[in-house]
């Protein structure tokens, strides 16, 4: 019965992501056709980066935090697909047990897994051409297990809903982030160590935290008195925008949120290593851009909001484009804050005035308001128009500016 359901769990996610699933591998032989033999080394190198002594443990923590967010994401972008939508229902009736419910998980998140194995694969490739029989490759190969068994065990704890378990999650890559640090043969051991932690995680359930680990119950109350104040002096507009962003389309604001903190960190990465020299303002434009770029695609929820409730609206008294100011300021409050690090960065290390600076965050919210237009005129050509307006907005501010 076991295969059984296997075989129609997997035929469930084939019917229901055919055009994805097309789309991703299309993109993974375009990408092998056209980089070859590089892609192995180009692809495995945020894999063994963690390897580098020159970096620190809070560096290391970061990277292996943005690998689990990653694959975090994969699931969260596809999960009824993967939990099986109306099937699962039914096989919810069926007697078996729940280690047979997490080998079926397992496997069918190894097949929607293929293209995140490459950098992992082209690692260990790499790793044994160089190193050979060193303690440097039995370190590799530790840290590849760890990471690849520690990232399913991540991904089978949102399939089960318990996100409250990926809290323990965070003990363990603190606990790697510090290893990588030491000396062999003692890295060496740590690691295996965490290795066999990653993969008893993925036969048993990873511990949840119990509720008393919690804020205590003042601070909670403080916050929510805080929030509440906060929200009671925006605009009723203002207020329905991040309702429906905040409340109705947590997946996808999480989603963005991890793409605008890689753009954020790629940035200020980049700025550093060139020393916060005149390519840092471009640099900073270029990741801006990305971030409204990732923000508008918030302004196609808003849309099918207002359009399922126009029977509604369309009988009150309310000019056409009643929702544009309150959707603009809600997109900007979910993109403004990593434009503003990057901005104090420009400021306290690049020198820039006051002046320029401000131009930055301004155009910065001129961007998101034109990238309004594409999302409400053409569903169909909306990525294409957005990216347009965007490429040019950036060149011509980065002209100016």
């Amino acid at each position: 019965m076991i295969y059984r359901i296997l075989a129609l769990r997997l035929r469930w996610y084939g019917e229901a992501t055919a055009q994805l699933l097309l789309r991703r591998w299309q993109a993974v032989l375009l990408l092998v056709g056209v980089l070859g033999g590089s892609l192995l080394v180009e692809s495995s190198h945020w894999v063994l980066v963690l390897l580098n002594d020159q970096h620190g443990m809070v560096w290391r923590l970061g990277v292996i935090g943005l690998w689990q967010g990653c694959w975090f994401l994969w699931v969260l972008m596809q999960l009824d697909q993967l939990r099986g939508g109306r099937f699962r229902d039914f096989t919810q009736s069926l007697p078996l047990s729940p280690q047979h419910w997490r080998t079926i998980d397992l496997l069918v998140l190894l097949v929607s897994d293929t293209p995140l194995f490459l950098p992992f694969v082209s690692a260990a490739f790499v790793l044994g051409g160089r190193q050979e029989l060193s303690w440097d490759a039995l370190t590799g190969g530790l840290l590849i297990v760890f990471l690849l068994s520690a990232q399913l065990a991540c991904q089978l704890a949102v399939l089960r809903g318990s996100i409250r378990a990926l809290i323990s999650l965070v003990f363990v890559d603190g606990w790697v982030a510090y290893a990588l640090g030491l000396d062999d043969p003692m890295r060496s051991g740590t690691l295996a160590m965490a290795a066999v932690a990653g993969l008893w995680a993925l036969v048993s359930p990873l511990p949840a935290l119990p509720r008393a680990v919690a804020l205590p119950r003042p601070v909670q109350e403080i916050w929510l008195l805080l929030t509440r104040h906060l929200f009671s002096r925006l605009p009723p507009l203002t207020r329905l925008s991040l309702g429906i962003l905040y409340r109705q389309h947590r997946s996808s604001m999480l989603g963005k949120l991890f793409n605008c903190l890689l753009i954020l960190v790629t940035a200020e990465g980049l700025m550093s290593i060139w020393r916060y020299d005149g390519r840092s303002l471009p640099m900073a434009l270029i990741a801006a851009g990305l971030v409204a770029l990732s923000a508008s695609g918030l302004f196609r929820h808003l849309k099918m909001a207002h359009d399922d409730a126009l029977p509604f609206t369309a009988a009150l008294p309310m000019p056409r484009r009643w929702a544009l100011l309150g959707d603009t300021l809600a997109v900007l409050s979910f993109g403004l804050p990593f434009v503003l690090a990057m901005a104090c960065t420009l400021w306290d290390h690049a020198g820039l005035s006051a002046l320029r600076t401000a131009g930055f965050v301004a155009s910065f919210a001129l961007l998101v308001l034109l990238l309004h237009l594409p999302q409400w005129l053409s569903n169909r050509n909306a990525v294409m128009g957005s990216s347009l307006i965007a490429t040019l907005w950036t060149f011509g501010v980065a002209s100016i500016l």
